[in-house]
């Protein structure tokens, strides 16, 4: 069969200043292409332009240069500069380079100057910036307009602002007068794509459509010798620019546009560009012609019957047609005979194919049949229970060859009564192959609405003529006629509540009920309410049945949909399961199992019970037997009771004793038999159904794992039998096991599984500290219950810097192959050539690796985010498994189709550079997420995988599936897109796979887990790889992917010990949902949402994925907005995303407005990140990057306000586009606005805040005051500004009166001995800390910043006065040339007082203090200062300005929290005058502050000052430290 595979597809508190990051900025630049406002393409023909920058009179740049990147090799040609073609390397900027404009002498009226140069080049992108001051610079300078310009003489150019320097263009003349012209407009274009001959799905292909010589404005296509065939199709705009997110012809919701052709057909496909309604005109012009069903190969030697009769097609504009007409042959191959209906090929015939031509009525046709050596007859028989199933025109085989040929639909000839008196389907195939055959049966045409279970068989004798009988309900093909049992009839049985009655249109839509992927089931009446009946598969194993509750309406199956996937769990010995549904709420309640007796020893009882699942399922009641049932016990009749709730009748036996208990049921005057007890026995001559009581002598203990925890940990609680001495366990089994666990916040009936008697537990973080309880208790098949307990201590949370919990994780997801390359030497690391980044490359290696993820590890801190989950990481298959229908390869590069276990992928790197990337990671305070898959391995791997394990008879275990443990249809035993199945129900084979993930996480330190494909695992693996995770590290945690799985459908596999989190598929839902209009809906589920997540189990808010068509490509293709709307609204359902409870999942991009379709094998939502355009945004303060980084400032700055608080609205209105919510935790209220218009919206919002009070806007850094209403009135921005107000209350303290911080120490220190110093630091050990009392002149000899210079040592000036340097040896860029003053004065009062009151630093600060330091420039290391602010502030955050002697301002720096002991650690690359604020919360914002690099590991600076505040400072001494992890 056809491989199916569109499936698959700390925050840290150290900065460093302004200026560090324009240097860093700069040297991403050299290797990032810039687009600023304009997409440049490389031009076929290079640019050939004098480009004139005109610099602004006012700017006094000393040293213009220009930086060009993108360039092909050897094609950047410049001359007419300042330094002779030749580059000069820009200081400081990573090697990057850069030529020096010539001074011209000519300037414009405004006073510009003239600096020029002339290039030759094809560069993406280049920038101007002062050479002698790096931290000017003009970027872009790049303007696509230049490209036009490619002749063989230079064209000048004239770059010139005319609003000061806020904006500049390109002009022809140095006044500016005439601009340089727009590009030509590019021709449009369109695609046809689709199922109509010589199309396909492929959005990269040639526009197909021909513009008109007559009409500039009309397209057509024309398609000849179309077949009479239902097709689809959509017509693509630009699809070149585009891809899928601009069609001119599509169906309802974004769907295909079906094209009913009745006969063969010439179609002609017109348009109008200009149509503001986008019609297509289609016509039909139906052909003359003939069909005639000849064999699908022709075999050597044998004569073969061609059709006597055709179908002749009249041409006419009915498409009508005559069947049965006579047909006449003759042969145009040579070598061939055709004598009236017979063809003869011989043996010796050498071609592949044969040509006949068939002719009626003067019309003619070749017809071209292939040619086999042997054909081999199958005559198959099918009988489908489903009578509806059971015509020629309903049914239909597909059959195929594994390992061989595709698969071809075959139809059924008719029906036929056989001896065993039954009717059965016959069909009669021919085929060319006699082993590996599969056989599906399945709905008749080429769609896929049901089928029926996978059947394999194999002509070993290999039979000419071969008799098969297949049925519905077996996976074996017989050669005699078959017993026919019929299945079960089963069903869910839905029973669906809409208050308001308006059922009109709502169905249920469900895949995997075993009769098809596309099952809809209508409502009925049924007893007074509305019910859908799923009928779902005969199986002997359990299964889950997923569904949505949808409203359907004429032009869109999917107009409504209430919830997202729910899920009901089918027993495999429950006819009827029946489950209520109310709307908004989803399932709320699910009937008890059908089930005659239940053993309960505990109480001394047996009880009985009894339902009619015929009378359920076909009326929907049992009134009719109301009081007639009851149940026989060895011999005495007890009437039975009926129970309305649960819908049975209950019978309660007391006072058991050890023994048998025969019983059987008279309903309705008739005696039956216990339908699910197969144990029988005759008691006083009468066959009844029996159960056996037994008690058993023996007891429970239990232990965990770990004897104490805190809120974010986990711990194994593991429970033991103990029989007595001679106790026979023999009949012992388990029936449920369970741990109380309230003591700990949690379920007083939490499950362990039986199977393994493990479970992982957890806490709430609202319990109190102390020892707990944990009560366990475990009940036998026989009722009898065994109780225990365990203690266990709750601990204090103590987090060290940058550590967060499990619940404030905010997860960035990077599909590694498409997020940076780092390294390109692993590009083609098989040698197999799977790297393409062409337009044939959507579903190859695109180079993205471990290097790159390291490289840009500064960047995701800088967002804000602190975990970082990354696609698989282990050797995939490297076979391509090509895409036929656009003939695309396509590759395991993101890391799903798994070849081996225990091997990393050499795309992404060595275990070297995995191991370095969890290092810089960690040094940032981040976080590792890992994607790993226990379901499937990659194609091909059966061999492989089945000869891992052995059993003690050295015979393999299969550890994947085949058809003897497949039920078609189910989530868990069936395969997931043909992917080779891991039989994880097997212990061996989940052990194994258990091993090999633990394995990876213990060797490398990984935090997270990312588990792919929960839905279709067994929930008993997922607890054992708990276990075994949770006993190697408490903290580690698991997110998982169930596909379809919210808030109030989490399948059980949260908080149950299994998975700590769910990623939540109902979030992109509620925010488009939400953007569109529907606010007060989608509230309603968020504020339900609120109140059901906590630290234990919680879900990832993803707005996009790897798997989806992206929210921003929905909300134009789907929603109809615009592609500018979409793009606004992104930034409202990021705000909604970031600040509702829940983890935070920014899919990679999000942050840019990156879209894309999830149309395998182009894969447009699995994009590169776009690092160009990156840059672009950076410089725009207005886009999506910016919003997404404020956001996540405020998400982290309030994060247990948004992890754990309260949600509740206080103001909302559908009809104007807005909501306000209060998000409250402890004594902090945040009231986050949302604004979906396109224009601002002013509200008036209740605060919990006094009149007078002031209120502060985190978003924008505006202050509102309370009014007497206690509200305030606010603007909330148009969703293209954010659409985004987050308010806080300033709040009022008492400033106390610290220590005065400029106080000096009385005893001066004695002169430094500087050449003892660098001997003793040269002696010093590699990671020993040396400190140094510095004397009155502050001095640091040169010598002693060498003498550490890339060691691990650390020197501390101890500068007096609790001032004091840390100087880490890996900081040390370069070596001072002369000795360095690292003097500071405090209270320096240089800066001007008019400039501080101008920044309002003032306002909200405790204490306002002025440091100067004594060195000019830039140090060449980066010293941290540690200055004691006073014991008083503690907790508090000292703000870091610098003063900007330039622009007379301070500038933010950064902002850090105030040690207990009163100090502040601040970090410098050169020295200048600077202010400190201190102030309740953080002022300045980190993330907007200057960039890291080297070590910033604040808790190890801190270390080492803690331990040096603990002896005697004197000169020359030193101490060893303890290195900190």
């Amino acid at each position: 069969m056809r491989k199916l595979k569109e499936r698959f597809h700390r925050k840290h508190g150290i900065f460093r200043p302004v200026f560090s990051l324009i240097l860093v900025l700069a040297m991403i630049m050299t290797m990032i292409p810039s687009i600023g406002g304009n997409l440049v393409k490389a031009a076929l023909t290079p640019m050939n332009v004098t480009i004139h920058f005109m610099e602004p009179s006012t700017w006094g740049w000393t040293k213009p240069a220009v930086q060009f990147w993108g360039n092909s090799k050897d094609l950047l040609y410049v001359s007419n500069d300042a330094n002779g073609g030749e580059s000069t390397e820009i200081p400081n900027w990573g090697g990057a380079k850069a030529y020096f404009f010539s001074e011209g002498s000519a300037t414009n009226a405004n006073g510009d100057k003239d600096y020029y140069l002339t290039v030759k080049t094809d560069a993406t992108g280049f920038q101007f910036l002062d050479f002698q001051n790096t931290k000017n610079t003009k970027n872009p300078a790049n303007d696509a307009k230049l490209t036009q310009y490619t002749g063989d003489t230079p064209t000048d150019v004239y770059y010139i602002t005319k609003d000061g320097g806020k904006s500049f263009e390109y002009y022809l003349d140095p006044e500016g007068n005439t601009s340089v012209p727009d590009l030509p407009e590019t021709e449009t274009t369109f695609l046809l794509v689709g199922t109509l001959p010589g199309t396909g799905w492929d959005a990269s292909a040639t526009p197909n459509f021909v513009k008109s010589e007559t009409n500039e404005n009309e397209y057509s296509i024309s398609l000849k010798n179309v077949p009479a065939k239902t097709y689809e199709y959509k017509i693509l705009e630009d699809a070149a620019l585009n891809g899928w997110n601009k069609a001119w012809a599509q169906g309802a919701g974004g769907g295909n546009v079906q094209l009913e052709v009745k006969a063969p057909a010439d179609i002609t496909m017109k348009l109008d560009k200009t149509d503001a309604d986008k019609k297509t005109d289609v016509t039909i012009s139906y052909i003359k012609t003939l069909d005639v069903e000849t064999p699908a190969q022709v075999e050597k030697g044998v004569d073969i019957a061609l059709p006597a009769t055709g179908t002749y097609y009249a041409g006419d504009e009915q498409g009508s047609k005559t069947e049965g007409v006579d047909v006449t042959y003759t042969a145009v191959s040579k070598g061939i005979t055709v004598s009236d209906t017979t063809l003869k090929v011989p043996t010796s015939y050498k071609g592949t194919d044969v040509t006949i031509r068939a002719a009626y009525n003067g019309v003619k046709k070749d017809i071209t049949i292939p040619v086999v050596d042997k054909v081999y007859t199958y005559t198959i028989y099918y009988h489908d229970f489903n009578a509806s199933h059971m015509a020629a025109d309903a049914s239909s085989l597909w059959i195929w060859q594994d390992g061989g040929a595709d698969g071809v639909l075959y139809n059924f000839s008719g029906t036929e009564q056989l001896s065993d008196k039954n009717t059965w389907l016959k069909a009669t195939v021919k085929l060319p192959y006699y082993k590996n055959i599969r056989i599906i049966p399945k709905n008749y045409g080429d769609t896929w609405s049901w089928k029926s279970e996978e059947i394999s068989y194999d002509n070993t004798a290999k039979d000419e003529n071969v008799t098969l009988y297949i049925t519905s309900n077996s996976k074996k093909a017989y050669t005699s006629i078959p017993e026919l049992v019929a299945p079960r009839e089963r069903y869910v049985m839905v029973e669906y509540d809409r208050p308001a009655g308006d059922y009109d249109g709502w169905n249920i839509f469900t895949w995997n009920s075993g009769f098809g992927e596309k099952v809809t089931v209508n409502f009925q009446k049924m007893n007074g309410k509305m019910v859908a009946k799923i009928p779902v598969k005969d199986t002997t194993a359990d299964m889950m049945l997923s569904f949505c509750m949808r409203r359907s309406t004429a032009d869109d199956e999917w107009a409504d949909k209430d919830g997202g996937d729910h899920y009901v769990s089918v027993p495999a010995n429950q006819n009827v399961v029946k489950a209520k549904f109310v709307q908004g709420e989803g399932i709320t309640e699910v009937l008890p199992s059908n089930i005659g007796c239940v053993l309960d020893g505990e109480n001394g009882q047996i009880h009985f019970y009894y339902r009619d699942d015929e009378m359920v399922a076909a009326k929907n009641t049992q009134e009719s037997i109301a009081d007639k049932v009851s149940v026989t016990i060895n011999g005495k009749e007890n009437k039975m009771t009926y129970d309305a709730a649960n819908e049975r009748f209950y019978y309660d036996l007391t006072d058991i004793k050890t023994g048998d208990y025969c019983y059987y049921y008279t309903v309705d005057g008739k005696e039956k038999l216990d339908a699910f007890n197969e144990n029988t026995k005759d008691y006083a001559g009468k066959t009844c159904s029996v159960c056996h009581y037994k008690k058993f002598n023996m007891s429970i203990s239990a232990e965990l794992s770990q004897p104490t925890m805190d809120y974010n940990d986990n711990n194994v609680l593991t429970v033991k039998y103990n029989p007595a001495d001679g106790e026979d366990m023999t009949e012992f089994e388990v029936a449920a096991a369970t741990a109380d666990l309230s003591a700990l916040g949690l379920s007083r009936e939490y499950a362990i599984d039986p199977e393994l008697m493990e479970a992982t537990i957890s806490c709430l973080n609202t319990i109190t500290t102390g020892v707990k309880t944990i009560p366990v208790t475990v009940k036998d098949v026989y009722g009898n219950v065994y109780t225990t307990e365990v203690n266990v201590t709750v601990t204090d949370r103590v987090k060290t810097d940058g550590d967060f919990d499990w619940d404030e994780a905010v997860i960035y997801f990077a599909v590694t192959d498409r997020f940076f390359d780092g390294d390109t030497s692993n590009n083609d690391a098989y040698g197999v050539g799977d790297y393409n980044t062409g337009d044939k490359g959507g579903s190859s290696y695109h180079g993205g690796d471990f290097a790159g993820l390291t490289e840009k590890l500064d960047y995701l801190e800088d967002l804000g985010v602190n975990t970082i989950w990354i696609t698989p990481i282990v050797e995939n298959i490297t076979d391509d498994q090509h895409d036929a229908k656009t003939d695309t390869a396509t590759y395991g590069y993101h890391g799903y189709w798994a070849s081996d276990f225990t091997e990393l992928n050499k795309h992404l790197g060595t275990k070297e550079e995995f191991a370095a990337l969890l290092d810089a990671a960690h040094s940032r305070g981040m976080k590792l997420m890992v994607d790993v898959v226990l379901n499937h391995a990659g194609y091909g791997t059966e061999n492989y995988f089945n000869n891992i394990l052995k059993d003690k008879d050295e015979n393999a275990i299969k550890m994947l599936r085949d058809s003897s443990n497949t039920v078609s249809g189910d989530d868990k035993l069936a395969p997931l897109s043909d992917l080779p199945d891991f039989v994880t129900e097997d212990p061996e084979v989940r052990n194994q796979l258990i091993e090999w993930q633990t394995e990876w996480m213990d060797e490398f330190d990984i935090d997270y887990y990312r588990v792919d494909t929960v839905k279709h695992v067994d929930s008993t693996t997922w607890s054992a790889l708990k276990n075994s995770l949770t006993k190697v590290n408490p903290d580690f945690k698991m997110i998982g992917e169930y596909s379809g799985a919210g808030y109030a459908n989490t399948a059980g596999e949260l908080g149950t010990g299994s998975m700590d989190a769910l990623l939540d598929f109902d979030f992109n839902d509620f925010a488009k949902d939400f953007v569109g209009g529907k606010i007060s809906t989608v509230e309603n589920s968020l504020l339900k949402r609120n109140g059901v997540l906590n630290n234990t189990a919680t879900m990832g808010n993803f707005l996009n994925s790897h798997d989806e068509d992206t929210l921003q490509y929905k909300l134009v293709n789907e929603s109809k907005f615009s592609e500018e709307e979409a793009y606004n609204l992104m930034k409202v359902a990021a705000t909604l995303q970031i600040t509702a409870k829940g983890q935070p999942v920014i899919y990679y991009g999000d942050e840019l407005g990156q879209a894309g379709a999830n149309d395998w094998p182009n894969q447009t939502n699995r994009r590169d990140f776009d690092w160009k355009e990156l840059e672009a945004q950076k410089a725009d303060n207005n886009s999506i990057y910016k919003h997404y980084k404020t956001m996540l400032s405020i998400r982290n700055a309030y994060t247990d306000v948004f992890a754990r608080g309260s949600r509740n609205v206080v103001a909302s209105s559908d009809e104007e586009g807005y909501d306000v919510i209060a998000r409250s935790y402890g004594d902090t209220t945040l009231y986050v606005g949302m604004n979906i218009n396109d224009t601002a919206k002013e509200v008036k919002v209740p605060v919990n805040a006094n009149a007078g009070d002031t209120v502060k806007n985190l978003y924008d850094g505006k202050t509102y005051t309370v009014s007497s209403d206690k509200t305030v009135t606010v603007s909330i921005p148009a969703a293209k500004d954010g659409g985004t107000v987050i308010l806080t209350e300033v709040k009022k303290t008492v400033d106390p009166t610290p220590a005065d911080p400029g106080k000096k120490d009385p005893t001066p220190a004695a002169k430094v001995d500087w050449s003892k110093e660098v001997e003793a630091i040269k002696n010093a050990s590699a990671k020993d800390t040396i400190v140094v009392k510095m004397d009155e002149t502050g001095v640091v000899s040169k010598d002693a910043i060498a003498a550490i210079k890339g060691t691990q040592k650390k020197l501390v000036l101890d500068m007096g006065d609790g001032i004091k340097w840390v100087i880490n040896g890996s900081d040390v860029s370069k070596v001072p040339a002369k000795d360095v003053n690292m003097s500071v004065t405090v209270d320096s009062k240089k800066i001007p007082e008019d400039v501080i009151k101008a920044a309002k630093i003032e306002k909200d600060a405790k204490k306002v203090v002025q440091i100067s330091l004594a060195h000019e420039g830039e140090f060449g290391f980066k010293p941290v200062l540690s200055i004691d602010l006073g014991k008083t502030y503690a907790g508090k955050y000292a703000n870091l300005y610098y003063y900007n002697t330039k622009t007379k301002a301070l500038e933010g720096q950064m902002s850090v929290k105030i040690a207990d002991d009163g100090s502040a650690l601040l970090k410098f690359t050169h020295a200048s005058d600077y202010v400190i604020s201190i102030t309740d919360q953080a002022a300045i914002d980190n993330k907007k502050a200057a960039p890291k690099s080297g070590d910033d590991n604040e808790v190890a600076t801190y270390v080492c000052l803690l331990g040096l505040a603990m002896v005697a400072i004197t000169a020359a001494t030193y101490r060893k430290k303890r290195a900190c992890k």
